[in-house]
């Protein structure tokens, strides 16, 4: 039966009961969620009587869907009653490193921190965040409840078409799946994977790594893509559909930081209950009530993780993006100077630099192995697991992680360049490196030695 629940505070089993939609014989209908007349049963119904009800059941089912788009016209949307699945990777990755053979973390425990998140972040349809209780908290411009509202729940419109809800999973939860966790419906089909946002890494940005991306850096990628990935461009999308959805991700990321934080504090405690959590955080009631004192206690092991922890690299992050120096004559492959300052990189990239570790040159071989990303590395270096052999780690699997796959060097040969293809990108990635990747940053290199290897890099698709 659909008894979804409104967002506004109607619920549609009343509305569906008010207007008639559904009768008691549920024979006559094939979709509860669609009220469709079952064909066969249509067809079997020649009497007038029978014909007769068929035609007052229709006008009241137009009636009803007449009120429920006023509804969601009135920027109601409805409920579908989901929660955020639990990041079951890193409770058992942490149970192999902490706990003995066979023993696990006792379920009441694990409902427990089901509930702190629920409480800290709500729903996936009614998202929360833990805003600091002092208004002028540098916390709270991290995100907008309002944007958070207008990425979160199922797709509707309201307002004539002219604003558009449910945009994250839209645009992106068929990849980035509904918890940020980079396992969607089509990751599987997708090589390399969709990001999973808990761990809080990110490749392409302008800032060091363990330093989270700016908002133009997120903005950045959703507006043109990752080329050679399953990442689209959206270049077309309305600024403000633009910022709801990295509002999200960022939502998404930090939810999922501090996830892994609790998971790592309870399987920490030997038993023992998180210190300062009500017993029941199961209604909304609760969670709203729980929230609020969270926010105001700065001895709570919580708040630790979140305003001591989490949130402050979030808030640093602009204050942290790496300035990129004006380039020297000769960077761009139309400078007079290109051949002579690329001629200088060739000597950097095979020896200061070392960068023909990881990429091969024609005539010149790779010595490094390839190697796992983060997003992998963190859970198959658990002990126990031999990425040879899949009995080891089928335990994962069956928990929500992707099947390992190796992460190889990129091909500099090819005019493909993922974090971007301006020579600002470039200068970035070298400089910084690239963050969950073996890319190292750069901190023996000075500026005009990596302007110097941007340019080698940009003369190799030429040759």
């Amino acid at each position: 039966m659909f008894v979804e629940s409104l967002k506004c505070g109607f619920n549609v089993a009343e509305v569906v009961k008010t207007f008639g939609i559904f009768v008691i014989d549920s024979k006559l209908l094939t979709s509860s969620a669609t009220g469709k007349l079952s064909h066969d049963k249509a067809l079997a119904m020649q009497s007038t009587k029978t014909m007769t009800f068929k035609k007052k059941l229709i006008r009241k089912f137009c009636a009803g869907l007449g009120m429920l788009s006023l509804l969601i016209a009135a920027g109601c949307r409805p409920s579908t009653g989901l929660e955020f699945p639990a990041n079951e990777v890193e409770l058992l990755k942490l149970q192999r490193h902490k706990y003995g053979p066979n023993e696990e973390l006792d379920s009441k425990y694990k409902d427990q921190v089901a509930g702190v998140m629920a409480a800290l972040f709500g729903t996936p349809d009614e998202p929360a965040f833990p805003f600091p209780a002092n208004d002028a908290s540098p916390f709270r411009a991290l995100v907008s409840l309002g944007n958070l509202n207008a990425s979160a729940g199922p797709v509707a419109s309201v307002k004539d078409g002219k604003e558009n809800l449910g945009l994250y999973r839209k645009h992106c939860a068929n990849c980035h799946g509904l918890a940020g966790d980079g396992a969607g419906p089509v990751a599987l089909t997708l090589n390399p994977y969709p990001r999973d946002f808990r761990l809080g890494k990110f490749k392409f940005k302008s800032t060091p790594l363990r330093v989270p991306p700016t908002d133009e850096d997120l903005v950045r990628v959703i507006r043109h893509g990752i080329p050679g990935t399953g990442m689209p461009a959206f270049p077309n999308m309305p600024p403000d559909e633009m910022e709801a959805i990295v509002d999200y991700v960022k939502y998404l990321a930090i939810r999922g930081e501090v996830e892994r934080r609790l998971w790592d504090e309870v399987t920490s405690l030997a038993g023992e209950p998180l210190a300062g959590i009500p017993g029941s955080l199961d209604t909304a009631q609760t969670r709203e009530a729980f929230r609020k004192v969270l926010v105001s206690d700065p001895t709570s092991p919580i708040s630790d993780i979140l305003f001591d922890d989490v949130l402050p690299r979030w808030v640093e992050r602009d204050a942290r993006v790496s300035a990129v120096p004006t380039a020297p004559a000769g960077v761009e492959p139309n400078d007079a100077e290109f051949n002579s300052l690329a001629g200088v990189g060739k000597e950097l990239f095979l020896g200061k630099a070392n960068c023909i570790q990881c990429h091969e040159l024609p005539g010149h071989s790779a010595t490094q192995a390839v190697n796992y990303d983060d997003w992998t590395n963190d859970w198959v270096k658990t002990p126990g697991i031999d990425v040879e052999d899949k009995r080891t780690f089928r335990e994962f699997l069956k928990a929500g992680a992707l099947p390992p796959r190796l992460l190889r060097p990129r091909n500099l040969t090819l005019p493909v360049y993922r974090g971007g293809d301006e020579s600002r990108d470039l200068y970035l990635r070298i400089k910084n490196g690239i963050e969950g990747t073996p890319m190292p940053s750069s901190v023996s290199l000075n500026d005009e030695e990596i302007w110097a290897l941007v340019a080698f890099v940009r003369s190799m698709p030429l040759k």
